[in-house]
């Protein structure tokens, strides 16, 4: 890798549950997570730090507007800084709608980036045939594809898949693989190395996993099986590969896969996991955390890297 780099995880519809039957990632094991939270699950009892460079938060999805946390706002206020929720006057779900779409497209952690000279990158691989689709012609399209399309930086597509230039949403590519392309699966390890390689050319590198979220919609044990233990691995090598001086931050839009008692999302705090520069957030009211401090953690932890690289 070249340059010091902060790597942004944004995986959907993860709450910080309890120590509970009813909670994936406290019955399926997740070894690496539990190996950084010194033996503890990924749960609201696990907040606090672990060490010297690891700090999980509990991080506010609600934004002080009533009703569930929704995934629409809720990644807009990831990508943007400003809490979306408030903005639209409560929580919207699913795809944005043209209103909101076109907010984050004219302020988000690209362009901010974009006018400080900074390289950020968005490192999900699209098909061809997605952009095809009648829907996304019409703006049909997810917040993080917004963003991404909204700044200078271009998307990645199936050749960048196949070169290890880009991430598969699922990580193993094995979603991809059932629709018939012609591409070899991947173990969560390898997709890690390919994440890596390529923040080496950036301040930072976003990528997004879904299926948390359509797995406890569905209440589909098998599913929440499958994400449990390849997002778990797809984490450990990732921390495993990183430097001292990189900075990987965790977060997650709104809680829902942590109970399997409910289709819906729900209203617990999320996790802000910082792995590498927790002193970024020193000078921070943590007490206080929601999701409009992701923004500006980025920015602080890449400020400092330029300071100190």
């Amino acid at each position: 890798m070249g340059k010091i780099a902060v790597v942004l995880l944004f995986i959907d519809g993860v709450g910080l549950g309890e120590m509970a039957d009813h909670n994936p990632w406290v019955t399926y094991p997740t070894p690496c997570i539990r190996q950084l939270l010194d033996g503890m699950p990924l749960v609201r009892e696990a907040a606090g730090r672990h060490g010297s460079d690891l700090l999980l938060l509990e991080t506010d999805a609600c934004l002080g507007v009533e009703g569930l946390p929704q995934s629409a706002t809720g990644q807009a206020t990831i990508f943007t800084g400003k809490n979306a929720a408030r903005e639209m006057g409560k929580h919207m779900s699913g795809l944005p709608f043209r209103r909101l779409r076109e907010w984050v497209q004219k302020d988000n952690i690209y362009l901010q980036f974009e006018k400080k000279g900074w390289k950020a990158t968005f490192a999900n691989a699209y098909t061809k045939e997605y952009f095809e689709r009648p829907a996304t012609k019409r703006g049909w399209v997810s917040v993080t594809t917004a963003t991404i399309q909204s700044s200078r930086e271009p998307v990645r597509f199936f050749q960048e898949l196949v070169e290890g230039k880009a991430v598969y949403h699922d990580i193993t590519r094995t979603i991809l693989k059932k629709t018939g392309m012609d591409v070899e699966e991947i173990t969560p390890e390898q997709a890690a190395l390919h994440l890596w390689s390529i923040a080496g050319d950036y301040d930072l590198v976003v990528h997004e996993f879904f299926l948390s979220d359509r797995a406890g919609h569905k209440q589909d044990p098998w599913l929440l099986q499958y994400v449990t233990h390849h997002y778990d691995r797809f984490l450990g090598e990732l921390v495993r590969l990183k430097r001292p001086e990189d900075t990987i931050v965790l977060v997650s839009d709104h809680g829902n896969s942590e109970d399997l008692r409910v289709k819906t999302h729900t209203a617990n705090p999320v996790p802000t996991l910082v792995i590498g520069d927790i002193d970024a957030l020193s000078e921070v009211d943590t007490g206080a955390w929601d999701l409009t401090g992701i923004v500006p953690l980025l920015t602080r932890i890449v400020s400092r890297n330029k300071k100190t690289g």
